[in-house]
């Protein structure tokens, strides 16, 4: 208990610097491409920070395993460099698997309540931030008295004033190209309003013009108020459903291969988190010479690795190159052969050692024996010699 308490204490310790050091990593470089777009216009100066808080929580469960295998890499290399690991094993403890095993489990249970619903949650989070940065960074952008294109010509916006007070618009002319016909639409007052993320324009008192491309025919329709919406950055961008906004239980139920692909991902990270504890294991082994760090970059490696195989497995099951019952376990398969591997390379070199000592002892043995069967054969040598010797006398 004493040297479980004295790992689990090593290990937390390093995992907490760690964890802090790659986070600050993190959000430095995903508050730089924040305040880019902020920069450029593209989002408001005041949502930069709630973003990057969100992302952080959406990419935190690639953070922490990372963190927690070289934790595991640098606790027992300080053990093997202070010969700590050599006194345990003199008396008669081997290296403590089962707990490294143990906070491993613990730690894949902290690492799939992220994935499976925490992450989901801020990804959608995510999204209706983007939209209400983009539609008030297109409100920031209309101004009175000029004329506004969307979607390079696929509609145009005037506005003939802008009450600084209360926002109102006064003289709006909106023209809107569509594939078939053209609408226009003319109103004495109008305002904007966010909702759900979405930029809406309510138009009140005016009129809407329709026309069919070739044709002198128009529809005339007067409003009292007639609300559109208007069309942002982000309803340009979003081409399609995001899978990873989508909630566990929900994706669960859905048969798409794309569904799957992200229902298998978010159960693979917990199992990685499992399998890299167990990995650390044999790859911690070091000489003292060698030092606490010896193996940070091949720890660094393998994780790289890992999460490469792992998304394109995640690939290979969208376009369906793989069944789904083989999916992305293939991966946690080759894990798992290379830690049988190295976790049997120590014992097929001490039954290396202990044949070749037996066949040393043996090649002595039979050495001994030909030794005194030549000097029992020299003796009788000799004393045929005086045998012969003496009948030649007589």
């Amino acid at each position: 208990m004493v040297i479980t308490r004295y790992l689990f204490r090593e290990i937390v310790s390093i995992l907490f610097a760690l964890s802090v050091l790659l986070i600050l990593i993190y959000m430095s470089h995903r508050f730089m491409f924040y305040l880019v777009q902020a920069a450029t216009g593209l989002i408001p100066a005041e949502f930069i920070l709630k973003l990057l808080g969100m992302k952080l929580l959406s990419d935190v469960m690639i953070i922490l395993p990372l963190s927690f295998f070289l934790a595991i890499l640098l606790a027992l290399g300080r053990l093997y460099k202070d010969n700590e690991i050599t006194a345990m094993a003199a008396c008669g403890m081997p290296v403590p698997s089962k707990t490294i095993l143990l906070l491993g489990v613990l730690f894949s249970l902290v690492i799939a309540s992220l994935s499976l619903f925490l992450a989901p949650w801020a990804e959608g989070q995510i999204d209706k931030l983007k939209r209400e940065a983009y539609s008030v960074a297109e409100l920031q952008t209309i101004s009175e008295g000029q004329f506004k294109e969307y979607q390079n010509g696929k509609g145009i916006f005037y506005v003939q004033s802008i009450n600084p007070e209360t926002n109102w618009m006064q003289n709006v002319f909106i023209q809107v190209n569509l594939p078939h016909k053209q609408v226009i639409m003319v109103a004495h007052q109008a305002y904007q309003e966010i909702k759900e993320g979405d930029l809406l324009l309510i138009l009140k008192q005016g009129y809407r013009y329709e026309n069919t491309y070739g044709l002198l025919d128009y529809v005339i329709t007067e409003f009292e108020q007639h609300t559109i919406q208007v069309p942002t950055l982000h309803t340009q961008q979003n081409h399609g459903e995001n899978h990873k906004a989508i909630p566990t239980l929900d994706l669960w139920q859905r048969e798409g291969l794309a569904y799957q692909a992200e229902l298998q991902w978010r159960i693979a990270l917990p199992i990685s988190v499992i399998l890299l504890a167990i990995l650390a294991v044999p790859i911690s082994r070091t000489t003292p010479r060698q030092g606490q760090y010896a193996k940070i970059f091949s720890g660094i490696l393998i994780y790289l690795i890992y999460q490469n195989l792992l998304n394109v497995g995640e690939k290979w099951i969208e376009k369906g190159d793989v069944p789904l019952w083989l999916g992305i376990w293939w991966v946690h398969g080759l894990v798992l052969v290379v830690i049988f591997i190295l976790a049997y390379i120590p014992v097929l070199k001490l039954w290396w050692l202990i044949r070749q000592q037996r066949q040393d002892e043996q090649e002595i043995k039979i050495g001994n024996e030909r030794l005194q069967l030549s000097q029992k054969e020299i003796r009788v040598g000799s004393a045929k010699f005086k045998v012969t010797k003496g009948a030649s006398k007589k």
